[in-house]
């Protein structure tokens, strides 16, 4: 515990990604010395040139500052970050694979690097989201082949990570930390690492309802998602405008719904779910609300595809004649993360429609290998539609008069995030579709 509040103990991360890069940062402008691994070599040796590989609000000076101080440094010799290491945070994906089911292969094979070069004393803290049970049905029996035993001769936690892209690095250092441990002393030690950079609530239990805690949260924003996302499909054949709907029902003091769009992507909604349902279907129990949450949002592209067909339709155009440009990559608004994306379907089914897809990004370097450009402009010239896929800034200011000369006339709007004004969209001469419009 003096090590950690004295900052004399060294920590090692397993993952420099989306969170393990931040989290390092982090830790080391507060004094730590870090050590990071990753399989990735580009990503290593962007780090240690003072860069970021990742798109993240303030990351580029936190990543510079950190490296130039000399207390963080990158490594493909994920061994080394666990022999040279008091504190290891693993901090690695937990993809689902074709079949819905948990992938725990690439957090495996970081638990066996452990476990094989693990020290008597050491902390492990387990930030990877998991399905509940996993950290000790799964991952603690290879942490013991090391013949060390957990709570006796070091020390085991998981404390999820609760950081949103874009906000990552203001989240890790305000937002509260569940901490479970394997005893009430992992979990008070890793409680006073945390205690270094963040603010907030710092709550302590069990490692299950640690895990638990966290796939409820990303399944929550799912069934809320989905509801607001069969309301808007309702709203569009009632001719209500969902958004204003929401809005004011959102007035109220116990409704909170989230916006409807074009699909839920990124790293965790679309996958944590699966946790439970894969689990509770274990367990003989059905989640009917959950499994039918995510089919709803799943099936969101294809909706967005049945009102670009509507748009192309009013003009008198057809998918396989037409040019449709695709404003956004990226799952999310303002990031360069494309995991999971909505557009990569839709992309994909347009191109298989015989579709001329040409999309545009400010953030992401390439699509999923049709034409794509980061000139807004070049993807949009002689466009018969664009198709708003994600909600970048960018796209909120759009300049329509300008967009209005070089689309093909009638030029058309599917706004798939609904930051576009219809009326303004009207007054620059678009036909405008809106998801819930």
């Amino acid at each position: 515990m003096d090590a950690i509040s004295g900052k004399s103990c060294r920590v090692g991360i397993l993952g420099m990604g989306y969170v393990g890069l931040p989290m390092a940062t982090i830790l080391a402008k507060k004094g730590f010395r870090v050590k990071g691994g990753d399989i990735n070599p580009k990503i290593v040796e962007t780090i240690n040139r003072g860069e970021s590989p990742i798109n993240e609000n303030g990351i580029e000076s936190m990543v510079s500052q950190a490296v130039s101080s000399g207390n963080l440094e990158a490594t493909l010799d994920t061994d080394s970050v666990v022999q040279e290491s008091d504190v290891i945070l693993v901090v690695v994906q937990t993809p689902i694979d074709d079949e819905k089911k948990p992938n725990l292969s690439a957090i495996k094979s970081a638990i066996s690097t452990i476990s094989k070069n693990l020290r008597e004393g050491s902390l492990i803290i387990i930030e990877s989201t998991l399905p509940p049970g996993a950290t000790e049905g799964e991952l603690l029996p290879i942490l013991e082949e090391s013949g060390l035993r957990a709570g006796h001769d070091f020390y085991l936690a998981y404390s999820p990570e609760r950081a949103i892209p874009t906000k990552t690095i203001e989240e890790i250092q305000k937002n509260s930390r569940i901490v479970g441990g394997i005893t009430d002393e992992s979990a008070a030690l890793a409680s006073a690492l945390y205690s270094q950079i963040t603010t907030g609530e710092l709550i302590t239990t069990d490692i299950k309802t640690a895990e638990m805690v966290k796939v409820i949260e990303n399944t929550f924003r799912d069934v809320n998602i989905a509801l607001s996302n069969e309301i808007a499909m309702l709203c569009e054949k009632l001719g209500v405008d969902a958004m204003s709907a929401i809005e004011m029902a959102n007035k109220h003091p116990r409704v909170n719904l989230l916006r409807p769009g074009t699909g839920v992507g990124g790293h965790c909604i679309p996958k944590d779910p699966h946790f439970l349902i894969g689990k509770a279907r274990e367990l003989g129990v059905e989640l009917k609300v959950i499994t039918s949450a995510r089919q709803v949002n799943e099936n969101m592209p294809k909706h967005l595809l049945k009102m670009i067909e509507k748009a192309l339709g009013s003009a008198d155009k057809k998918i396989s004649d037409s040019k449709v440009a695709i404003l956004g990559i990226a799952y999310k608004g303002d990031t360069d993360d494309i995991r999971e994306t909505p557009s990569k379907e839709i992309i994909e089914t347009l191109a298989r429609m015989k579709c001329d897809v040409f999309s545009h990004d400010p953030f992401v370097s390439q699509d999923f290998g049709k034409k794509f450009s980061n000139n807004l402009e070049d993807a949009a010239r002689d466009a018969d539609c664009l198709v708003i896929v994600t909600d970048h800034n960018e796209y909120k200011s759009l300049d329509l008069a300008r967009l209005s000369k070089i689309l093909k006339k009638p030029g058309v709007i599917v706004d798939g995030r609904r930051i576009i004004d219809p009326k303004l969209a009207a007054e620059s001469d678009f036909r405008y579709f809106g998801v819930g419009y």
